[in-house]
């Protein structure tokens, strides 16, 4: 299944319009660490990690993990769509899906990722649309303590803005 721009906005839609978010928490689960395991950046909703990877050669890769970061499969969410604004108001959708072994979501996207690109992730989980939106530098260059929350309208489950959302890089 292709995921389009207009899915991508129809799932920031629905974050839009979905219902105030719940209180984080981890039901008394012992927290696990925030390292990225796969080089990439990990930021969390509830109790779910997510850990976006960009590869080298150009392709995107999430990894999902529990509140203690014991692997999960990447079907713990569905409908995820990505997608990389460039500079001069270019955009790529990437066409996601699941890896052969269905341990992570993937997607080729072209090399040309500059730092002043914007990544946006979206996907659903447990019903509820998540919308991540990472400045590309966060994933090419060191990894910052904290991601700064893009300067648009945040969904109520956007990991990368306020909203109760926590989001971590190591």
């Amino acid at each position: 299944m292709k995921i389009t721009s207009q899915t991508l906005a129809l799932v920031f839609l629905s974050g839009l319009l979905s219902a105030p978010l719940a209180a984080l928490a981890h039901n008394g689960v012992v927290h696990g660490d925030h390292d990225a395991h796969h080089g990439g950046f990990v930021m969390m909703y509830r109790d779910l990690h997510c850990e976006v990877v960009l590869k080298a050669g150009g392709g995107v890769q999430l990894y999902y993990t529990d509140a203690a970061r014991a692997d999960l499969p990447a079907s713990v969410v569905s409908q995820v769509a990505v997608e990389i604004e460039k500079s001069a108001g270019k955009s790529e959708s990437v066409s996601m899906s699941l890896s052969a072994g269905g341990d992570y979501w993937e997607g080729k996207a072209k090399a040309a990722i500059t730092p002043a690109s914007m990544l946006h992730v979206a996907f659903v989980f447990q019903t509820e649309p998540v919308v991540v939106n990472l400045p590309a530098n966060t994933l090419l260059g060191p990894k910052p303590a904290v991601v700064k929350p893009a300067a648009a309208a945040k969904p109520a489950h956007d990991m990368a803005g306020m909203g109760g959302m926590d989001h971590h890089a190591h």
